[in-house]
């Protein structure tokens, strides 16, 4: 259960082979963050297909759509609901099973 005073966070996921280290992680959410919006690399698009097909929160107004920030090659998911760890973990699990690497920059964490 989540702490009182949830606040939003962002998980960028993208296209395995993932960063060695932190910094190499930190540097490509930079990048992700000021980059354009262009089309899907395809274990991305099979990731976000299946992402939508969850629910992040059923009483909450935000949907997935407003949620992702899409790139070329990775998404970053604004986790704005509460209750977020456990839709932290659904994203871990979802990138993991298609081969993504996950990083969440409030808790400089890598997972792949």
């Amino acid at each position: 259960m989540d702490e009182p005073g949830d606040v939003p966070v962002d998980v960028v996921v993208w296209r395995a082979p993932g960063p060695a280290s932190f910094p190499e992680a930190a540097a490509r959410y930079a990048e992700l963050r000021s980059s354009p919006l262009g089309a899907f690399e395809p274990a991305v698009a099979a990731f976000v297909r299946e992402l939508r097909q969850t629910s992040p929160d059923p009483s909450s107004p935000v949907s997935w759509e407003e949620a992702l920030t899409v790139g070329v090659d990775a998404v970053i998911v604004h986790v704005v609901w509460p209750g977020r760890r456990q839709v932290l973990e659904l994203v871990a699990l979802l990138a993991s099973r298609h081969g993504l690497v996950c990083f969440e920059p409030a808790r400089q964490v890598a997972m792949s």
